[in-house]
């Protein structure tokens, strides 16, 4: 279908051109067709509508992309806090703190290992690897008589952390396509090269000057604010696991005992595991 549709445009442009040259414009000059036509402003406007028309179709969705991935991390956090409350039905003091330790080193490699490989629209395997063991506890605790149900509690909570935090990644892939940004820089340059070189002789120079360069200076503003947009962890606008830090603030302190991993969230009694980043999808 793609295939199609560029050689329909190509042929409607050729047919176009071609009818143009060699029988409307020797028929006006003759007089045999009408002087009436389309006039340059008539020609420019409809390419001028489509390039704003589409930035701001795209800025739309890109806004809403960044904006969502502020929500993702918000739901992630309050998951993290939830599962936390969580494990205080666990009657088990021992079990009950290692659960505990364990959400807070989840959400410590969220904001040291995750968020750092999120720039590069990578994920990391660290919190993989405290959300299987966070999951893992909870269904030996389903096993047990004494324990089902903060077991099954505790696994309900888990998959809701789990659900927002691959919501929270699914943010960090790309809305925008390669070949859409491209053909909004194409639409841009061409608007812009039309209106450049051609005005009509009352135009002064100073203020065709002037509306040529404000206008580029809006559109490549728009397609620098689209691009930033749309890598909501990176870039000037990135988003900061605020709403995590606030939370792993609050919980790490009622956990008893030194952590089972360093100030990166990195697991310090795990010496088989070697943490790893993958790209997004």
């Amino acid at each position: 279908m793609t295939l199609v549709a560029i050689v329909v445009v190509v042929l409607a442009v050729t047919a176009a051109l071609v009818y143009n040259r060699v029988t409307w414009r020797p028929g006006q000059d003759s007089g045999r067709t009408s002087d009436e036509g389309l006039l340059f402003a008539g020609i420019v406007a409809p390419l001028a509508t489509l390039s704003v028309l589409l930035l701001v179709f795209v800025l739309v969705q890109t806004y809403a992309s960044w904006s969502a991935a502020g929500d993702a991390e918000t739901a992630e956090a309050t998951a993290t806090l939830l599962l936390f409350r969580e494990a205080d039905l666990v009657k088990d003091a021992r079990t009950r703190n290692r659960l505990r330790a364990a959400i807070v080193c989840y959400a410590t490699s969220v904001i040291r290992q995750e968020w750092p490989a999120m720039e590069d629209r990578r994920v990391s395997s660290v919190p993989t690897y405290w959300g299987a063991r966070i999951r893992a506890a909870g269904v030996r605790l389903t096993r047990t008589a004494a324990e089902q149900n903060a077991g099954e509690n505790l696994v309900a909570r888990d998959g809701e952390r789990a659900s927002a935090r691959q919501d929270r990644l699914g943010e960090a892939r790309p809305t925008v396509l390669p070949a859409l940004f491209l053909l909004m820089v194409l639409a841009v340059a061409v608007t812009l090269g039309i209106i450049g070189v051609v005005t009509e002789r009352s135009v002064a120079r100073g203020v065709h000057a002037v509306v040529v360069v404000a206008t580029g200076v809006v559109l490549a503003a728009t397609l620098t604010l689209i691009r930033d947009l749309d890598q909501p962890y990176s870039g000037l606008l990135r988003r900061s696991p605020v709403q995590t830090e606030f939370i792993r603030a609050q919980i790490a302190q009622e956990v008893r005992g030194p952590l089972p991993c360093d100030d990166g969230g990195m697991p310090t009694r795990a010496p088989g595991f070697r943490p790893s980043t993958t790209a997004l999808g």
